[in-house]
């Protein structure tokens, strides 16, 4: 009966940080598209993805988020059209390695700081220790992806 009721817990638990993780997600990324260039979730994501990897081509995002080919191929073509991504120079050919443009970073670094100050506005009443123990419980999560 005991373990009947510890799965049930975890379940909750379990529900309890996956709606958290994406209210927080959803509003910081929201709060994100408040600047001069108003980017959707995903645009957010594939220029993220750019910025910390130099160089990944489009099937690498692709498959990064789990996502159609085209549905990037059309996400990375408003991203040029924008001027924020464009293809290394130098490069033919398929797979042509990506990179943000000046602008784009400016919009990367936009985001980031808006992130920041999201989390920062939310982990303020905590204390040092239970921020540092949170981020190395997030940390720990992240690293036990196993589905990827």
């Amino acid at each position: 009966m005991q373990q009947e009721h510890d799965a049930d817990a975890r379940g909750t638990d379990s529900a309890t940080v996956l709606r958290s993780l994406l209210a927080i997600t959803r509003r910081g990324l929201v709060d994100a598209r408040s600047g001069e260039t108003r980017l959707s979730i995903t645009d957010q994501s594939i220029v993220m993805a750019i910025a910390d990897t130099p160089g990944i081509r489009s099937i690498d995002i692709a498959q990064m988020f789990r996502l159609n080919r085209s549905t990037v191929s059309r996400q990375l073509a408003s991203l040029i059209t924008l001027g924020l991504v464009r293809e290394a120079p130098g490069t033919a050919g398929r797979g042509r390695p990506l990179e943000l443009t000046p602008d784009g970073e400016d919009a990367f670094r936009r985001t980031l700081d808006t992130l920041q100050d999201v989390i920062d506005t939310h982990l303020a009443r905590w204390s040092d220790a239970e921020v540092s123990r949170f981020a190395h419980d997030l940390q720990r999560f992240d690293r036990d992806d196993t589905t990827s």
